[in-house]
C-alpha cells in the first residue's frame, strides 16, 4: 500500500498546477492591458500634443499677422517710411496677384453714367498650418477653414454717418518670408477719390450711388464685416468669390408742405379765366375736404421761377419764390405771405412796391428749396419688377402674364396687395382699376405714358396698405373721371412717383387724390397744367411751366406733411454723401 497515492493528493496536485497556470495567465492579461493602455496614451497624447501645438502655433501666427497690420499701417497711411516684425513662423508667403477690390460710382440719373474710381489687386501674406490659413490683406487679417471664413482683424474701411474713409493698403513683394521681416512704402499714396478738377470725382456725392467690390478667398468675411459696419445687406456672388456692398446717395428730399412745389425756373401762371383757380388745404386725417378753401390758409405755392397771376387767381395760403418776378394782375389775392427772390409788380406798378393782393407781410428774401429728381429710382422699379420673378402678374385676372399688358376683357380690373408690372398701358373708359389695398401694399410698375380718359381708378381702403405707382413715361393725364378715394380725399394712401420731365396734366373735371412726385431738371424740367373744373386733393411737386386755369384747382392735404414723400426707396442701404478713397503699396521681405 506504500507505493499508491490517493486521489486526494493527486486532486491537490491538479489544483496547484490549475493555479499557477490561472496566476501565469493574469501576469500576461495584465502586461497586455497595460502595454495596450501605454499604447494609446501615448498615441492619444501624441495626437493631443500636435493639435495643442498646431492650436499654439495659428494663434501665435494671428498675433503676429495683426502686429504686421499695425505695422503696416503705420506705414502705408502714417508717416513712417519703415517698419520690421517677427511674423513667429517661417513659412509666410507673400501672394502678389491675389484679390481685387473694385470700387465705382454709378450715376443713374441721366441714363446709366458709371465711373470706376478704384481697381485695385490687393495682394496677401498668407500663412498655412494644416487646413487652417491666415492671411493679412486689404488692410485686415483674416482666417480660412474648411468651415469658411472670419475676421481676425478689421480692414481700414471707415464708414460713419454718411461718409466712407477708404485709405487701401496693397501688398506686394518677395514670395518666401522667413521670420522676421520688413515692410516698407513708396512714400506716394494714390488719391482715388475725390480728384481737383475733376467734376465727377469731387464731394459731396450728388445723386446715384457707389458700390465697392471684393474678390478674395475671405470673401464672406469681408461681407460680414461690411454688413456689421454699415448696417446694410451685401450681395455675395459665390461662384466667383465675390462680394458687393451698395451706398446710396441720399436724395435731397423734404416733406411735402406745398400745395404746389415746382423744381425748375421756369414760369408758373394762374389764371382764373372760367372759373376761379386757386390753392387752399385741408387735413385728411380730421375729415374730408370741406368743399370750399377754410382756414388755416396752408395751400403754399413754391417755385424757383417766377409767377404771374390774373383775374380769378387766388392762394389760399403763401407765395414763394427762388428766383424770377412776381407779376399780380388785377382781382387777385394771395391769402397769406409773400417772399420773393428776384423782383415783384403790382397791377403794373414799380418793382418792391407792396401790393394790397397780399393780406400778408411781403419780403425780398425768397428762396427754395433744391429737390433732386427720382429718376434712378424708378429705373430701378422698372429693372426690378419687369422680371417674372419678382411680380406678382400670374396671381390676378387683371393683367395677361404673357404680355404684362391689361385684360382688355374685364370691365373691372382688381389688383390686391402685391407688386405689378405693365408694359404697356392702354385703359380705357370702359374699364375700372380697383387697387385692393385692404390687405397690404400695392406696388404697380407702368413702363409707359399713362393717359387716362375717362377712367376710374378707386383705392379700396382709405386706411389700407399705400398704394404706390411709378411711371417710366414722359406724360401722367387724368382727363375727365376719378383717382383714388374721392370720398375721404385720403391722400398719402395713393402716390405717383417719375423722373424728370413728367408732363403732369388734369383737365376736365377730373379728380385725383394723391400725392404726385417727380421733380424736374433745368435741363428736362417737365410741365404741369390743371385746368378746367379739376381738382388735386393732396400735392405735386414737379417742374417746368405750370399752368393752372379755367377752375382749375390744387387742394393741399396736410396729412402729406408728417410723411416721407420718397417711401419706395431701398431699405437697409446705407447712404452715403462723402467719399475718400486712397491706394498706399506697401513692400514685404525678410529680413
Amino acid at each position: 500500500m506504500t507505493g499508491r497515492r490517493s486521489p486526494n493528493a493527486r486532486a491537490d496536485g491538479e489544483s496547484k498546477r490549475t493555479r499557477g497556470q490561472s496566476e501565469v495567465l493574469g501576469v500576461v492579461l495584465l502586461l497586455a492591458i497595460t502595454i495596450t493602455g501605454t499604447g494609446l496614451i501615448v498615441a492619444f497624447g501624441s495626437s493631443a500634443l500636435d493639435d495643442s501645438k498646431q492650436s499654439s502655433e495659428i494663434d501665435s501666427a494671428e498675433h503676429a499677422m495683426t502686429q504686421l497690420d499695425s505695422k503696416a499701417s503705420l506705414v502705408g497711411i502714417g508717416s513712417s517710411p519703415t517698419q520690421s516684425v517677427s511674423l513667429g513662423v517661417d513659412s509666410a508667403t507673400v501672394e502678389n496677384r491675389t484679390g481685387w477690390m473694385r470700387v465705382r460710382v454709378v450715376n443713374r440719373t441721366d441714363g446709366t453714367t458709371e465711373h470706376v474710381v478704384m481697381n485695385q489687386t490687393l495682394g496677401a501674406i498668407a500663412y498655412r498650418n494644416g487646413d487652417t490659413r491666415i492671411a493679412y490683406q486689404g488692410g485686415g487679417v483674416w482666417k480660412r477653414t474648411d468651415n469658411g471664413s472670419t475676421m481676425v482683424s478689421p480692414p481700414e474701411f471707415h464708414y460713419r454717418g454718411t461718409t466712407l474713409t477708404l485709405p487701401l493698403v496693397a501688398v506686394n513683394g518677395s514670395e518666401s518670408l522667413g521670420g522676421r521681416v520688413r515692410v516698407t512704402g513708396d512714400g506716394d499714396t494714390d488719391a482715388k477719390f475725390p480728384k481737383k478738377g475733376n467734376p465727377d470725382f469731387r464731394n459731396p456725392l450728388t445723386n446715384g450711388e457707389v458700390n465697392v467690390t471684393v474678390r478674395s478667398e475671405y470673401y464672406e468675411a469681408w461681407g460680414r464685416f461690411f454688413e456689421q459696419r454699415t448696417g446694410g445687406s451685401v450681395t455675395y456672388h459665390h461662384p466667383d468669390d465675390r462680394v458687393t456692398i451698395t451706398l446710396v446717395v441720399p436724395t435731397r428730399t423734404r416733406n411735402v408742405t406745398n400745395a404746389l412745389a415746382g423744381t425748375t425756373p421756369d414760369e408758373m401762371t394762374i389764371q382764373g379765366a372760367g372759373g376761379s383757380s386757386f390753392t387752399d388745404s385741408y387735413n385728411s386725417s380730421t375729415g374730408a375736404y370741406p368743399g370750399s378753401p377754410s382756414p388755416p390758409y396752408e395751400g403754399t405755392i413754391v417755385t424757383k421761377g417766377s409767377v404771374e397771376l390774373t383775374g380769378g387767381a387766388e392762394i389760399y395760403g403763401d407765395l414763394r419764390t427762388g428766383g424770377g418776378t412776381v407779376d399780380f394782375g388785377g382781382g387777385v389775392a394771395v391769402h397769406g405771405n409773400l417772399s420773393y427772390g428776384g423782383t415783384a409788380s403790382c397791377n403794373g406798378g414799380p418793382p418792391g412796391s407792396d401790393c394790397s393782393a397780399v393780406n400778408g407781410w411781403q419780403s425780398g428774401n425768397g428762396t427754395a428749396p433744391d429737390i433732386s429728381p427720382i429718376g434712378d429710382m424708378v429705373q430701378g422699379k422698372v429693372t426690378t419688377y419687369s422680371k417674372s420673378s419678382n411680380n406678382d402678374n400670374g396671381g390676378v385676372t387683371a393683367i395677361n402674364e404673357s404680355t404684362d399688358t391689361w385684360n382688355d376683357s374685364e370691365s373691372t380690373l382688381t389688383l390686391p396687395d402685391g407688386a405689378y408690372f405693365v408694359s404697356n398701358d392702354d385703359l380705357d373708359s370702359s374699364q375700372t382699376l380697383e387697387l385692393d389695398n385692404t390687405g397690404g401694399d400695392i406696388t404697380l410698375v407702368v413702363d409707359d405714358d399713362i393717359v387716362w380718359n375717362d377712367v376710374n381708378v378707386e383705392v379700396t381702403d382709405p386706411n389700407g396698405g399705400m398704394v404706390k405707382l411709378y411711371t417710366s413715361g414722359s406724360r401722367f393725364h387724368v382727363v375727365g373721371g376719378t383717382v383714388g378715394d374721392t370720398t375721404t380725399h385720403r391722400s398719402p394712401v395713393f402716390r405717383v412717383y417719375a423722373g424728370p420731365g413728367l408732363e403732369v396734366r388734369l383737365d376736365d373735371h377730373a379728380k385725383f387724390v394723391g400725392l404726385i412726385y417727380a421733380p424736374g431738371t433745368d435741363t428736362n424740367p417737365g410741365a404741369i397744367t390743371v385746368r378746367t373744373q379739376a381738382d388735386l386733393y393732396g400735392g405735386i411737386v414737379g417742374g417746368g411751366d405750370t399752368l393752372l386755369k379755367a377752375g382749375g384747382s390744387i387742394h393741399f392735404d396736410r396729412a402729406l406733411e408728417s410723411v416721407d414723400p420718397v417711401v419706395g426707396a431701398a431699405q437697409n442701404v446705407p447712404r452715403l454723401t462723402y467719399l475718400h478713397i486712397s491706394v498706399s503699396h506697401v513692400n514685404v521681405t525678410s529680413v
